[in-house]
């Protein structure tokens, strides 16, 4: 894959990791303690675990869409004033006189808060992963956390590993 430094000596670089065995250690992860009795008696039931860091997941995906969909309406906006209104060559001033001005500045102010938001999300992200579920939404982060653009192999890995722990909860049920 492309984007890989060489090192010149193959055996110093560290091996690809499989989409195998990516699923297998997130089912590790997902299976949680194997012995319930070693788990401390103070720490909630997997399912609270569980529920609580997929619905965490949740909202992060949540204001990240709506990030993404405040960035392509603020794109398009853009992208037509600089078609029909030579934006890029009008001065501050006369940026502000036009209409459109407005819009963008609203969507400039809901894009700080809503990147607050995300960051705060983030920044409390619950580490345990005790279900399937749970497991397919932290995926569903990380998958949006690495850009495709510069690191195609990694993110590739990822979708694919969400898609595959999608495909084997529906087959086994959970889902």
């Amino acid at each position: 894959m492309g984007s890989r430094r060489k090192t010149g000596v193959e055996g110093v670089r560290l091996p690809e990791l499989s989409r195998r065995a990516v699923i297998a250690g997130t089912s590790v992860a997902a299976l949680g303690p194997a012995n319930s009795a070693a788990a401390p008696a103070s720490r909630p039931t997997a399912s609270a675990v569980s529920d609580e860091a997929t619905r965490h997941c949740r909202r992060w995906l949540a204001v990240n869409g709506r990030i993404e969909r405040h960035q392509d309406r603020w794109a398009r906006l853009e992208g037509w004033l600089v078609r029909e209104h030579g934006w890029l060559q009008l001065s501050p001033a006369e940026q502000q006189a036009l209409p459109w001005a407005k819009e963008l500045r609203d969507i400039d102010g809901c894009l700080d808060v809503l990147f607050e938001q995300r960051d705060g999300l983030l920044g409390s992200m619950p580490v345990n992963a005790v279900s399937l579920d749970s497991v397919i939404t932290r995926l569903a982060v990380v998958e949006r956390l690495i850009w495709p653009i510069d690191h195609p192999e990694a993110h590739a890995l990822i979708a694919g590993a969400r898609q595959d722990l999608i495909a084997l909860s529906v087959r086994a049920g959970v889902a």
